[in-house]
């Protein structure tokens, strides 16, 4: 038997009347309306997202990174304030206003937030954390945002950011935009600050060595330290960048690691040195060279090593190089090395004033030392004497306090 087939119309369904109709497009176009507005948020917020990170990525020093972080993290999200709870510590920056919550001491948003600060410390998740009643009374009813900051070497940052009780709840795009930002400029921050342990272990290493070779002399203690120190002084004198400071810094600490080739009892010697002697001492500069030549991370120092005693007009060793042609890093460390010989005491002689070797710094300049480096050397030597006294009197506590009777030092002048 065949199935009877239903041929009948659709139920038809009920009409809207007008004011219905009318009722469902308003919720239509307000629900469009509001999606439109989320979209414009989130689309506003990425855009912050990638200003905050190509910035931050331009900046060098950690200090400045988490600040500036911290303030573009602050305005992105329309917070009140953004605080960096690290090392025992918490760093805070004004958001978008200057109003209640920032009334709150940072050490107690610490002690209130301590569990849900230590959650995302471990779990490294952005979290709206759900307070306790007690804890959000004290702080207003204000929305709090934690995200995570990784460093390097040091324990998980946690950023703090509150918006006041009156502003909208932080909601997921608001978690999505934080943990973007938080993540790359974790990542940032721990690049700068893992070179600057890998600089400073290296510094660390060179100044080692340095002392190493100036133990063998036993009157040129503090002579290599005191060369890079001076030698960067004179850099940013020129203004120089500051790779370039360090560079000129290392150099002027490497500057004499040839002497390890050179015998103690010429380095010790009480009296002026024979021709022969000299001859052996004037190898130091290219012994300095082919010691630090192989170590990749020291190419840029070795112009310094190698031309510090080239003199001005050409008379100096080991190429004879003359003017502009030595390099600048050479003629920079050359003046500060000459004015630290003078006035450091030697196995033959007592170390000379500065008046005394300042007069023979002026007499030589332009025949034994580049004019121009001279100047700036006793321009600034002379401003950081009196704008820094006591860092003087300790650093330099070796310069002798009265005329030495010795009225010259040619040794001095050409390496010794």
């Amino acid at each position: 038997m065949t199935p009877a087939t239903n041929n009948s119309p659709p139920t038809p369904q009920a009409e809207l009347r007008p004011e219905q109709l009318f009722e469902r497009l308003t919720a239509a176009a307000e629900e469009n309306e509001a999606l439109g507005r989320e979209l414009l948020r989130c689309y506003e917020q990425l855009s912050l997202v990638f200003e905050i990170t190509e910035h931050i990525a331009t900046l060098q020093d950690p200090q400045n990174i988490q600040q500036s972080l911290l303030r573009r993290y602050a305005t992105m999200l329309g917070a009140s304030a953004a605080l960096l709870d690290h090392d025992g510590r918490c760093d805070s920056v004004e958001g978008v206003d200057a109003v209640a919550p920032l009334a709150l001491d940072p050490t107690r948003l610490r002690e209130l937030l301590r569990d849900e600060i230590a959650a995302v410390r471990s779990s490294r998740r952005t979290t709206v954390p759900t307070l306790p009643a007690s804890v959000a009374t004290e702080l207003d009813g204000a929305h709090v945002l934690l995200g995570a900051l990784p460093q390097f070497q040091s324990e998980t940052g946690v950023v703090i950011a509150l918006r006041r009780s009156s502003d909208p709840p932080f909601d997921s795009s608001d978690r999505l935009a934080a943990e973007s930002v938080l993540g790359y400029g974790g990542h940032i921050l721990s690049n700068v600050l893992m070179v600057r342990h890998l600089q400073q272990t290296a510094l660390e290493t060179v100044r080692a060595l340095a002392n190493a070779i100036d133990a063998k002399d036993n009157y040129t203690h503090g002579h290599s330290e005191r060369v890079g120190w001076l030698a960067r002084m004179v850099g940013q004198a020129l203004g120089m960048p500051n790779r370039q400071l360090q560079i000129l810094e290392w150099a002027g600490l490497l500057h004499d690691v040839g002497k390890i080739g050179v015998p103690e009892r010429i380095l010790n010697k009480p009296g002026r040195l024979t021709t022969e002697e000299f001859d052996e001492m004037k190898r130091h500069p290219r012994l300095s060279y082919e010691v630090l030549r192989p170590v990749a991370s020291l190419a840029p120092v070795l112009e310094g090593v190698l031309y510090h005693h080239e003199n001005h007009d050409g008379s100096g060793y080991p190429t004879g190089l003359a003017g502009d042609a030595i390099p600048l890093i050479a003629r920079v460390i050359h003046v500060v090395d000459i004015f630290d010989a003078l006035t450091s005491s030697r196995s033959y002689r007592k170390g000379f004033t500065i008046a005394k070797a300042y007069e023979i710094l002026r007499t030589d300049s332009g025949r034994v030392t580049d004019p121009l480096v001279t100047d700036c050397f006793l321009t600034a030597f002379e401003r950081y004497r009196a704008e820094r006294p006591a860092d003087f009197a300790e650093r330099f506590a070796h310069i002798a306090a009265e005329a030495d009777p010795v009225p010259d030092d040619e040794e001095a002048r050409r390496g010794r």
